[in-house]
C-alpha cells in the first residue's frame, strides 16, 4: 500500500482582456510567476515531480521551478490543457457582443450548447479523466500538477463522482488563479482518493 499527494495548481492570472482563454497561449506576468514560484519553494508541503500543461501560463512556471530545483522531475502533458473554446477562444468579450446569446446558452448548459468549433465538454471530461487515471497509476511520489481551472474541475468531478455536465461546477465551485487543490490517493487493492482541500489560495492576487 502506498499514498501519493497530488497538488493541483491553477496558473496565475493571465495578461489580457477578459475572454475565454482555452488553448490560446496567453502569458502570466513574469513577476507573478516569480511570486508563485517562490511561494511553492517556501511551502510546507513537499513534492518530487511536476507535471504541467504545455501552455505557457503553466509551462513558464514549471520552467522556473526546474531552474530553482533541478532535482524536481518536470514533464509536460498535452492532455492537461484547458478546454478549447473554438472560434471564441481568446477573443475579448467586447468583440463578441453580437454572439452574447450563444455565450449565455453555453454558460447555462455547456454540455448541450458547445461553442462554434469548440471541444465538447464530454470530450474534455474524457480527455482529462483518462489522463488523471494514468497519472495516478504511474505516480511514485508526491506530484505538483500545474494546469487550468477547467482541468481541475473535471478531475474533481471524476474523483467525487459528480455530473461533469453540471454548469455549477463552473459557476459555483471557486478555483481561483494561483490556488491549490489537494487530493491524496491511497493505492492498495484498489484506488482510494481523498479530496483534502479545494481552491486554497497560494498567494494573494
Amino acid at each position: 500500500m502506498r499514498s501519493v499527494n497530488f497538488y493541483l495548481l491553477r496558473h496565475g492570472k493571465v495578461s489580457g482582456e477578459p475572454a475565454l482563454y482555452g488553448h490560446t497561449d496567453v502569458l502570466v506576468d513574469e513577476q507573478t510567476q516569480q511570486s508563485i514560484c517562490q511561494a511553492l519553494i517556501d511551502a510546507e508541503f513537499t513534492f518530487d515531480a511536476i507535471v504541467a500543461s504545455p501552455l505557457r501560463r503553466c509551462a513558464d512556471l514549471a520552467s522556473l521551478l526546474e531552474k530553482a530545483n533541478p532535482q524536481w522531475q518536470v514533464s509536460y502533458n498535452q492532455q492537461l490543457k484547458e478546454i478549447s473554446f473554438g472560434l471564441f477562444d481568446g477573443i475579448p468579450f467586447t468583440e463578441l457582443k453580437e454572439q452574447w446569446s450563444v455565450l449565455d446558452a453555453f454558460w447555462q448548459q455547456p454540455a448541450e450548447h458547445p461553442l462554434p468549433q469548440a471541444e465538447t465538454l464530454e470530450d474534455f471530461y474524457t480527455r482529462v479523466s483518462q489522463q488523471w487515471s494514468k497519472l495516478v497509476a504511474c505516480a511514485q511520489s508526491d506530484t505538483l500538477i500545474i494546469c487550468h481551472g477547467g482541468t481541475i474541475r473535471m478531475i474533481l468531478a471524476y474523483v467525487l463522482g459528480l455530473d461533469w455536465a453540471n454548469a455549477r461546477l463552473f459557476s459555483v465551485m471557486q478555483i481561483g488563479n494561483q490556488s491549490l487543490t489537494h487530493i491524496k490517493v491511497t493505492i492498495s487493492d484498489s484506488i482510494y482518493p481523498q479530496v483534502c482541500s479545494i481552491g486554497t489560495p497560494l498567494i494573494t492576487a
